[in-house]
């Protein structure tokens, strides 16, 4: 029976938690700690790095626990429920350090709180997964439901950056960019803690209905240990590629988050209403994205589609700096400037939004896949393992171009103006890192075997 719009909405609005965390870690932290507090790129890098490989540790750990729970409340709901409150109160604090900490005490206090956060997301975000991995045995009605779960999520981005940056950092005549204002950030930290607990805490609620009908793990086989897991799902050569895709990705992925708003103060010279206007873009991209996953599943499948959309997306986030790096793309005074960015940026957008949800989709097929042959209802299992590859990946982006910060000499606390156009070129070149892992994690979507036809004859 095919599950009501209502379900899929529900289950779609615990992605907001995610990523609302996401875009926070990606738009505010490492901007504000290097930029508004003076943390060194090195140790800032260093502590987001360290919070990752907690938060990638923990993932296995979080989806064997889940997978092999038992309680009236099903495998997934307890863990999730029990993660709202002390996400919110975490990433509350991560953003409020007090006065007079120096490298040292910034840095414990971006490491400790970092740490915290991740783990209260991993304690919710794991299970919750693997929930959207059971909630149908359906090839294209699971792309439907990765599909609300990737249009919640855009929302809750657009909540942030469209309302966040020009709400809580307008320009004023002591900040040249308003992003630079240390007040702003109490407050943006405030607003995405209550949106966190309130979208776990009503997606918990929304999808209750579905825990009677879950699979639960009943098989007569004894559980795996943590290390058979490993072993038995590594043997699976679809999951082998979307392992390799997810590293080559996190890598890319790394670096750019942590360059991004760099990028956008001192290489673009934008105000903090045009980064919100041109994050528009993005999450209006990413919609169209969804809205097309399922119609190009079912005509070309899903490898074929994720690996265009990786290939794409690579393209479409690096070609502006290209260009503008070899003087041929229009300046900030060009009345082309804006709209060209907005469009590249739809684009990779738009890509981006298609690539996940296949590569969700890809994952649960392979879950149910493995499950059909083993026997063992391992989901939150696959999904936590496939997380810890990413989130490794990603933290070592992260030291990279936090280190790369320091060697180029990039200063701190910084106005736009008081940066040289060489450091500023020298940020440009190092952001274009990214795109080489970008480009290459399309090649290792190549070796993924599951096709439409195969995986509705395991599953009926």
């Amino acid at each position: 029976m095919p599950l009501s719009r209502k379900t899929k909405f529900a289950y779609g609005v615990g992605q907001i938690a995610e990523t609302v965390k996401s875009t926070g870690f990606n738009i505010f932290l490492f901007f504000f700690f290097t930029q508004v507090l003076g943390l060194s790129g090195s140790l800032a890098g260093l502590a987001v790095m360290i919070a990752l490989v907690f938060d990638a540790v923990t993932d296995p750990l979080a989806g064997y626990i889940s997978d092999h729970s038992r309680s009236r409340f099903g495998r997934r709901h307890p863990f999730m429920l029990a993660a709202a409150l002390p996400l919110g109160i975490a990433w509350y604090f991560l953003f409020t350090p007090p006065d007079g900490l120096g490298q040292t005490g910034l840095f414990l206090w971006l490491t400790g709180f970092a740490v915290l956060v991740r783990g209260a997301i991993t304690l919710y975000y794991v299970p919750y997964l693997g929930l959207g991995a059971e909630l149908t045995l359906d090839y294209h009605e699971r792309t439907s439901v990765a599909a609300w779960r990737g249009f919640c999520g855009v929302s809750g981005a657009a909540v942030v950056v469209l309302l966040g940056v020009p709400l809580f950092f307008p320009e004023t005549a002591t900040f040249e960019n308003g992003l630079l204002n240390p007040a702003g950030y109490p407050l943006v930290a405030l607003f995405g803690a209550l949106l966190m607990a309130a979208s776990i805490l009503l997606s918990a609620w929304g999808t209750r209905g579905q825990i009677s009908a879950l699979p639960t793990n009943n098989s007569t086989q004894n559980p795996l240990s943590l290390r058979e897991n490993l072993f038995s799902i590594w043997r699976n050569s679809s999951f082998r590629a979307l392992f390799l895709g997810t590293l080559l990705v996190a890598i890319s992925i790394g670096i750019t988050q942590t360059l991004n708003m760099h990028l956008n103060v001192y290489f673009w010279g934008l105000t903090s209403n045009n980064i919100a206007l041109l994050g528009a873009g993005v999450l209006l991209g990413w919609p169209v994205g969804i809205l097309l996953t399922k119609p190009l599943h079912q005509r070309f499948d899903k490898k074929p589609t994720i690996i265009g959309a990786a290939l794409v997306a690579a393209l479409a986030s690096n070609i502006a700096v290209v260009l503008a790096l070899l003087g041929m793309f229009p300046s900030q005074s060009s009345a082309l400037f804006v709209p060209l960015i907005l469009l590249l940026l739809f684009v990779g957008g738009a890509a981006s939004g298609l690539a996940m949800i296949s590569g969700a989709s890809m994952m649960a097929d392979v879950a149910q896949q493995h499950a059909d042959h083993s026997g063992q209802q391992q989901e939150g299992f696959f999904f936590s393992a496939i997380s810890f590859t990413g989130k490794m990946a990603a933290a070592a982006g992260y030291l990279v171009a936090g280190i790369g910060l320091d060697l180029i000499g990039f200063p701190l606390q910084a106005s736009p103006s008081e940066v040289s156009i060489t450091q500023v070129n020298h940020l440009a070149m190092l952001s274009l890192s990214a795109g080489i892992f970008a480009f290459a994690s399309a090649c290792t979507y190549t070796r993924y075997q599951l096709r439409q036809p195969a995986t509705e004859a395991v599953l009926c």
